[in-house]
């Protein structure tokens, strides 16, 4: 048995791919300190089984670049000076430190420089983020000092681990030796989304075709797009409804695109759910809308809402992107023009019309998806943490 620290700028248990870690160190034997961010409400620390939670004073409500980086600076310096104390008599036998901000890695240097390895998780790239989220003129100065921070992080972490291949090939290509650098993908945890435990209902059993989209609601992630979608299609002749799991601060251009449409008797936005009543409303679902934009930032993005579909068996309409094409095919996922509510359209109105397209697409989705499965993908993980713990001890 080893403790293991982790470091995340995130709410826990809300980020899935976290609580998937944590759920796999501590089923393998290990004690796991995580310090993430404290939302309103939350316990300061608190324990369960091996794993314990340390909630740092820092909570989301950045606005603008200023914002983003007062937040980020604010939360990796408590971090550093949090995780040094706890270090002194946790004895920590690695940390591991997940993006974004890259150079949160630096927050665990001191512990670091007392010998204990360090695991950089990428969870986006940080450098096309940025050029996403701060496209003013004033800000694109500033872009050569972000990817020099994301290589300075990567050289001091002892490996890196990311979320799938196109993101590893980027990592290469900036620098990161390729033999320090594995894929551990955000795979659905098939234990949770089990189709044994939820069947799905037949394609469409009432009449109405029930449409599904969860995300943390971003600009970038088109749910506009899908509600001036629905506008197009005309409800006497296809009854249907969308209803949408999850909030975030796109949420009131969202509520904006329903007024100005006049779609709010058929999108219904229901706010966040447990990771654990997910499994249920996907297998109640028609068909799992991706409608993400086509812009460089998702070009390098896996959606892990898009897994999930998949491993429910969901026919999924999703933005036609490179990542997307890396891991599924035309026979699994119906592709679509991003930013095109005319195109997304005339995809629901198809499938809707040919059910066993429908569902020939779900079952060969899941089919595909089964190697990226969080099994899988644990046993990767776990491989490099042991790995890493076991160099130290040599």
């Amino acid at each position: 048995m080893s403790r293991v620290a982790i470091v995340v700028h995130a709410v826990y248990p809300g980020d899935p791919r976290i609580r998937r870690q944590t759920d796999a160190l501590t089923a393998a034997g290990h004690e796991v300190d995580l310090f993430c961010l404290r939302a309103p409400g939350e316990a300061r620390e608190e324990a369960s089984g091996q794993l314990r939670i340390v909630r740092l004073p820092v909570n989301r409500a950045f606005t603008g670049f200023a914002g983003h980086l007062a937040e980020y600076l604010a939360f990796a310096g408590i971090a550093a000076v949090r995780l040094t104390r706890e270090h002194r008599r946790r004895r920590y036998e690695l940390i591991q430190v997940a993006t974004v901000p890259d150079f949160l890695a630096f927050a665990a240097l001191p512990i670091k420089f007392a010998g204990v390895p360090l695991l950089l998780d990428l969870h986006e790239d940080m450098p096309e983020f940025f050029r996403d989220r701060f496209a003013r003129p004033v800000l694109r100065a500033l872009r050569p000092f972000v990817t020099g921070a994301a290589r300075a992080s990567a050289a001091v972490a002892d490996e890196l681990i990311t979320v799938h291949e196109p993101l590893r090939q980027l990592s290469i290509a900036r620098g990161v030796s390729a033999d320090k650098i594995s894929v551990v993908m955000n795979g659905a945890d098939t234990a949770l989304f089990d189709l044994s435990r939820h069947p799905r209902r037949p394609f469409m059993e009432d009449g109405e075709l029930r449409l599904i989209h969860h995300s943390n609601l971003q600009r970038i992630y088109g749910l506009d797009v899908a509600v001036e979608a629905l506008a197009l299609i005309d409800p006497a002749a296809l009854p249907l409804r969308l209803d949408v799991y999850g909030d975030g601060p796109y949420r009131p251009q969202v509520e904006t695109a329903i007024a100005r449409t006049g779609t709010a008797d058929r999108v219904h936005l229901n706010g966040r759910v447990p990771i654990d009543d997910l499994p249920a409303l996907l297998a109640g679902a028609d068909i799992g809308l991706v409608p993400s934009l086509p812009e460089p930032y998702l070009q390098y993005s896996l959606s892990t809402k898009l897994l999930e579909y998949a491993a429910m068996g969901v026919p999924i309409i999703a933005t036609d992107l490179a990542t997307f094409r890396a891991h599924f095919t035309d026979e699994a996922i119906r592709f679509v023009a991003g930013g095109d509510p005319t195109a997304l359209a005339d995809a629901i109105h198809a499938l809707a019309a040919d059910p066993a397209a429908a569902a020939r697409l779900g079952a060969e989705a899941h089919r595909q998806a089964a190697g990226y499965a969080w099994p899988t993908q644990a046993g990767r993980y776990l491989r490099v943490v042991e790995r890493l713990i076991q160099r130290r001890a040599a």
